[in-house]
């Protein structure tokens, strides 16, 4: 099980790691998992991949323990600043309710930050294929229910590619979880997340740093609203908005998942040109594990 003390182990040889840092954010209740199909092209391109599990937000045997958004912002502070201490540059990035993490840290760190990437931000749960039970969440929230009540993944699972959301469909039944998250979404948790967006929105001025956002036209969870409103309220001068045509949430698991590489890949090299890590050197790269 995750703890929520991330711990940067650091070569002994400063010179054998990369320069440039990106700690990445999955999901709620999901797992680094969802991210791999980026991690290693960015790693191969010469960046230092990070992806933290912490308590309460991660995949969890406790289907109903989440914490507090505070707690996982906590955290994800503490990622960012143990990175920043050693690499030239951090650049941040997250899926779904990772990428609201992601942004969270950034107005708390405006001027740290070297570039964002936003892949499927969700400010606004309006998707087309939300569970009944999403759209009834504010039943829940203010009562007990909260924190007994949780909320079944369903088809389409966030994916658009039909062998990919078959495979997702068996993982849930056999594992509870898959790539693509958790068979089940605490209603607790969702709270938290909900009430992380209404902490950041009032807040999204204060970010500068260049920003990249990767959203699908038929995303079933949030719509075109979520991206456009960063858009419109970040601060950052440099935002730039990447609509994609043949997936659904799940971007980095559908269709469309090359082009979210390529488009991650070329947007950060422009901002941190690196040139790529010997693989012999992988043995030495900085990795965040459990206390």
């Amino acid at each position: 099980m995750p703890t929520p003390s991330p711990v940067i182990r650091m070569p002994g040889n400063r010179a054998n790691i990369g320069r440039h840092a990106i700690l990445l954010f999955h999901g709620l209740r999901s797992s680094p998992g969802e991210l791999l199909s980026v991690v290693g092209p960015l790693r191969a391109a010469g960046y230092e991949v990070i992806t933290p599990q912490y308590k309460g937000y991660s995949d969890s045997r406790d289907s109903f323990s989440v914490g507090h958004w505070q707690d996982w912002l906590e955290e994800a502070l503490k990622s960012f600043d143990i990175l920043i201490e050693h690499f030239d540059s951090v650049s941040l990035g997250g899926l779904c309710s990772g990428a609201i993490l992601a942004l969270a840290v950034a107005t708390r760190r405006p001027d740290q930050v070297r570039a964002l990437t936003l892949l499927s931000p969700t400010l606004f749960y309006d998707g087309w294929a939300l569970p009944w039970l999403v759209r009834l969440r504010y039943l829940g929230y203010y009562t007990p229910l909260r924190y007994f009540w949780s909320i079944p993944e369903c088809a389409p699972y966030g994916v658009k590619n039909p062998q990919m959301r078959q495979w997702i469909e068996r993982e849930m039944a056999e594992r509870k979880s898959s790539a693509a998250g958790a068979a089940r979404l605490p209603l607790a948790g969702i709270f938290e997340v909900e009430q992380l967006i209404r902490h950041i929105k009032p807040q999204l001025y204060r970010i500068v740093s260049p920003a990249l956002l990767l959203h699908a036209r038929e995303d079933e969870v949030t719509s075109l609203r979520s991206p456009h409103f960063l858009m419109e309220h970040l601060g950052s001068r440099e935002k730039r908005l990447i609509v994609l045509e043949d997936s659904y949430h799940m971007i980095t698991l559908d269709n469309d998942r090359r082009q979210v590489i390529a488009e991650m890949r070329n947007f950060l090299l422009e901002h941190t040109p690196i040139q790529a890590i010997d693989t012999r050197l992988a043995r030495d790269r900085v990795s965040v594990a459990s206390a």
